[in-house]
């Protein structure tokens, strides 16, 4: 996925020392069993990585060689305050690499797993304790090869560029944010609030929700995507009483895996040496003050809970896999590969849940597992009947066979993870999911209520190729096409909306009663059709997918700001099982409408709703959201009607 940028500061996108409350450790998991000389080189987990801090650095990275971390987990004490200190650490991501500076909550990458019980109120400090400057690299690089010419963004190694000034002189600005949870506006990580070094973020978590995965990470503007490619990303799972009974796989058998996309700088003679590279290809000439416009990037090797291309060794049995992408900008299609024949393995994946907990059945996957930026997706994989195999995880696209490489769509190393499976059955009879997970129902177009408010927000580049929330509000229907109009033809009629906001420093103009339904329309319009999928996140809302409809972009004049004639929807399209539950980010194609449904949490204050391609994040594709109690926001209402003209005191 390809997007042009003018402002973005960042391209395409150890050991854990223990928290502590009252002196007592709260962190649990295997963390170390090496000498301390060597405790800033491990990877906290499950075991160490093969090789010493004396390993030679090569010019490629060998696959499956270390294996799988765990993180260690965190579970916070509900009585005073739970401290989680933000550090820089060193930590090595494989065994051929040398070890990778990084930011970390508590030294460890991926941060501690954070587990709590439902309705388990917590409190935590998030403490600043970061030292110089960020430690990410970050060039421009010119395009290479032939159109689209991004040949060069996959390559490790800065190509001579030399490194970007701004990134050089960042120090260190965090707030933490827990995606997906449902806390008040100042316990959000509000991204105008980050806090520097000596500082504290305190947070209250009431985790009222149901059981599900969500996970932390920095949120400070406009350098997001920066923080969560040096490390600030951690998993934090609710847990509670009704999902416990249900006999999933647990323990040692329900395992985290956090995935994203890295890229490493190299030295003089050509050889990875660990330094975190965020690398974009510049399309424009540079501009004084400004950041060149530029195509961001993804980075080519995966790596899950901090290591890259793991491998894990699993009984013949079913696991549970709490699945979670933190990528900068990358999606995954994910499939699973017999190494033996090479061939994708279909039905093996089976979908229990979704970002906001579990299914009220499990659905078992015919197509590939996609993932975009920010998703969570629950599955089981039973091993039972592939005893002595080898299983690859593998990123896919359809233009070539899983499994094999495909650098044209920015993919030049398909592998994700290996899992090696044992001899025999872990345990005794075989595994049967239950027929009911939970109480989840399918909501429709006809079960959201009548009152509920309609938003509108339309996703398309302005005319410096620069991607844009529109943010639409109804217009006189009489209105007539010109700058800043918008017209959609609608399944009742066509409606014609005018454009309020396109970046994040605008007039705030969505306000929201908390406790309220609503329902909104994503629209990614786009007449170049850039194949970019925008993953959407709404804070403090789970919702459901009403809808995919195809649109047809011509009616959008770039050059105008506006429409020249309605915006026209298509067919419908499909839904698919990783995304047929609660969500709270939802994945928008090119050219396509997309329409969620949701209850707001009831919490109050001011809120963001943005893309999680973090670049665009950083970019702007973030916008204001403020939810009141109703009353107040009847009395908020009215005064904006007096402002409009509308009214008098």
């Amino acid at each position: 996925m390809n997007e042009h940028s003018r402002r973005s500061f960042i391209g395409f996108a150890g050991t854990a020392a223990a928290a502590v409350y009252g002196g007592t450790q709260l962190l649990s998991g295997d963390v170390s069993t090496a000498s301390a000389a060597e405790a800033s080189l491990i990877t906290p987990g499950s075991g160490t990585l093969r090789a010493g801090p004396t390993s030679p650095q090569v010019s490629k990275l060998t696959p499956f060689m270390d294996p799988l971390q765990i993180p260690p987990t965190l579970k916070p004490r509900t009585i005073g305050t739970n401290e989680i200190n933000i550090v820089a650490k060193k930590v090595r991501l494989h065994s051929q690499l040398p070890p990778t500076p990084m930011w970390t909550y508590e030294g460890s990458y991926p941060g501690p797993t954070i587990e709590v019980q439902r309705g388990q109120r917590i409190r935590i400090a998030w403490r600043n304790a970061l030292t110089g400057t960020s430690p990410v690299k970050g060039v421009f690089v010119p395009p290479s090869g032939p159109p689209p010419g991004l040949a060069a963004a996959n390559a490790p190694g800065a190509d001579g560029a030399p490194a970007r000034r701004e990134l050089v002189e960042l120090t260190p600005w965090t707030s933490v944010h827990v995606h997906g949870g449902s806390q008040h506006a100042v316990y959000d990580g509000l991204p105008e609030s980050g806090i520097t070094p000596g500082d504290v973020q305190l947070s209250e978590y009431t985790n009222e929700s149901p059981a599900a995965h969500l996970f932390y990470h920095d949120h400070a503007m406009p350098i997001t995507a920066v923080n969560v490619a040096a490390g600030l990303v951690g998993n934090y799972i609710v847990r509670d009483a009704g999902e416990d009974r249900l006999g999933l796989p647990s323990g040692a058998y329900e395992i985290p895996l956090m995935l994203s996309d890295i890229n490493f700088d190299t030295d003089s003679k050509g050889l990875i040496n660990g330094q975190i590279l965020i690398k974009r290809v510049q399309l424009g000439p540079a501009m004084r003050g400004a950041i060149p416009a530029a195509v961001g990037t993804t980075g080519p090797f995966t790596m899950v809970n901090g290591v890259v291309w793991p491998h894990l060794q699993v009984e013949a049995r079913a696991y549970r896999f709490r699945m979670v992408n933190t990528s900068l900008t990358r999606a995954y299609a994910l499939a699973v590969l017999d190494e033996k024949t090479g061939r994708p393995l279909r039905h093996v994946i089976r979908v229990i849940g979704t970002d906001g907990g579990l299914l009220g059945a499990a659905r078992t996957l015919d197509e590939m597992l996609t993932i975009n930026p920010g998703e969570r997706v629950d599955i089981v994989i039973d091993f039972a009947g592939f005893p002595n195999r080898r299983l690859r995880l593998v990123n896919t696209d359809p233009s070539v066979p899983a499994g094999k490489a495909a650098p044209a769509v920015n993919i030049p190393f398909p592998d994700v993870m290996q899992f090696r499976v044992g001899a025999t059955r872990g345990s005794g009879s075989a595994y049967r999911l239950p027929k009911k997970l939970s109480d989840f129902k399918r909501i429709t177009a006809a079960d959201v209520p009548k009152n509920a408010v309609e938003r509108f927000v339309m996703l398309a580049f302005d005319v410096t190729g620069m991607p844009k929330m529109w943010e639409l509000v109804d217009a006189d229907p009489d209105t007539k096409p010109g700058a800043g109009i918008i017209q959609i033809a609608l399944p009742g009629g066509t409606r014609t909306f005018r454009v309020t906001a396109q970046s994040f420093e605008e007039t705030t103009n969505f306000f929201g009663a908390s406790g309220s339904w609503e329902k909104w329309h994503f629209l990614n319009v786009d007449q170049a059709n850039r194949q970019i999928v925008h993953p959407m996140h709404i804070h403090v809302m789970n919702f459901q997918l009403i809808e995919r409809r195809a649109l047809d972009p011509s009616g959008l004049d770039t050059e105008l700001g506006g429409t020249t004639k309605p915006i026209g929807l298509g067919a419908s399209r499909l839904i698919a099982a990783s995304e047929s539950g609660w969500k709270d980010v939802v994945g928008v194609p090119v050219n396509e409408m997309v329409t969620v449904a949701g209850r707001f949490d009831d919490k109050t204050g001011r809120y963001v709703y943005h893309c999680h391609i973090l670049d665009h994040e950083d970019e702007g594709m973030m916008r204001p959201l403020v939810l009141m109690p109703p009353a107040v926001l009847n009395v908020q209402n009215m005064m904006m009607k007096m402002m409009n003209g509308k009214g008098s005191g």
